[in-house]
């Protein structure tokens, strides 16, 4: 007999009732857990950063994904203090995002991916490090913030405790919903035509400025189209909007044109330090089939060679629908719908080694109603024997 129960009210308090007057408050404010600050890197970027817990505690680092902010994790991060607040956990800008700063117009207008690579951004990561004087760290990522954890991991094992990848894959490479959905258009399409009616260059003239710049109607798009999550608080995801629509071209395009160049099937071969993947059925971004065997199949080579020890754990229950779009199950930005829940197998992983074996997926007929099945979760280990 299944055990099914709801989200516990003591969790649920952090993201319910006002979510994004409740961010808010605890963003703009040094008042509360959170102290919020910037700090000037040697890589050359003013790196806005949140921060919570004790002082002295293992560091964890949340990075979030394209075109967000550190928004994009704090109820999981407030969750995971309020389950267990020995952790010293700081939440990032990335470059290009948020408070931080975009990388010099000099050097990256004309070409900007090649100022948003996934290993410029994990440098940004090790110099923040420096900066504070932390020595080591387990690193949360998801979507882009995945990649720069997998780079952190590949580049850098000696600085990392442990991985967790949210929303991964193993590759970015011919991605339909980057390349077609967001980079052919409306980046490169309306946005891009938007500028050049006003007698500007492509990319290098538009680098410093935003979606808004280009098309006044840029923010219905960005909630509509690209903000868009059934399983999330609607509010949590209207606070995100301006966010995005504020980042800077520059970004748009260079981390998307960065990511589809980005392919570590082959390295992930020699991946060593131990390893949490969190993915949902219904994530649009990146599939079971390819994506997820494949990344899968990467990592189980490193198994095999006794480098790596990993476990995949699948959030939801309800397959995505033929066209790719989720409909009624939690997808790509599952941080964003089951913030608790993700809090919980943080807690898990970093204390004993693996998540909880607790089955996380939406009611039927109420995406947002996440329901946890007790013991139940598809879950696989990759162990050298």
């Amino acid at each position: 007999m299944r055990r099914v129960i709801r989200r516990s009210s003591l969790l649920a308090a952090l993201a319910v009732a006002s979510p994004a007057c409740f961010l808010d408050d605890l963003l703009d404010g040094d008042s509360g857990p959170v102290q919020h600050d910037t700090i000037a890197l040697s890589t050359g970027i003013d790196m806005a950063y949140r921060e919570l817990g004790d002082p002295d505690g293992d560091v964890v680092i949340f990075l979030h994904g394209y075109t967000d902010t550190s928004r994009s994790f704090m109820p999981t991060a407030l969750a995971f203090h309020q389950l267990d607040d020995d952790y010293h956990v700081y939440v990032l800008d990335q470059r290009g995002h948020g408070g931080s700063s975009m990388p010099p117009a000099a050097d990256c207008a004309a070409a900007p991916a090649q100022c948003f690579e996934p290993a410029d951004m994990a440098d940004d990561v090790i110099a923040f490090m420096d900066a504070k004087g932390i020595a080591r760290a387990s690193i949360v990522g998801h979507s882009m913030g995945s990649f720069v954890a997998q780079e952190l991991g590949l580049s850098h094992p000696q600085r990392v405790d442990r991985l967790v990848l949210i929303g991964t894959a193993a590759s970015v490479v011919g991605n339909v919903v980057l390349q077609d959905y967001i980079l052919a258009e409306p980046v490169e399409g309306a946005w891009k035509a938007g500028f050049e009616a006003q007698g500007l260059a492509f990319p290098e003239e538009v680098y410093a400025l935003d979606p808004l710049d280009a098309d006044a109607d840029a923010q219905a798009w960005i909630e509509g189209a690209w903000v868009v999550d059934p399983a999330a608080d609607p509010d949590y995801l209207a606070s995100i909007v301006p966010e995005t629509a504020a980042t800077r071209m520059g970004t748009w395009i260079g981390v998307a044109r960065a990511l589809l160049q980005t392919d570590n099937s082959q390295r992930l071969q020699d991946l060593s330090v131990p390893t949490l993947i969190l993915w949902a059925t219904q994530d649009a971004f990146f599939y079971d089939d390819p994506d997820q065997q494949a990344l899968r199949a990467a990592l189980d080579v490193a198994v095999d060679a006794c480098k790596l020890e990993y476990w995949f754990k699948q959030y939801g229950k309800r397959p995505i629908g033929p066209d790719g779009v989720q409909i009624d199950d939690i997808g790509h930005n599952t941080q964003w719908a089951a913030p608790q829940e993700v809090a919980r197998d943080l807690v898990a992983y970093f204390g004993t080694g693996q998540p909880t074996k607790d089955w996380y997926y939406s009611a039927d007929g109420d995406p947002q109603d996440i329901v946890t099945q007790k013991k139940a979760a598809p879950l696989y280990h990759g162990k050298c024997e």
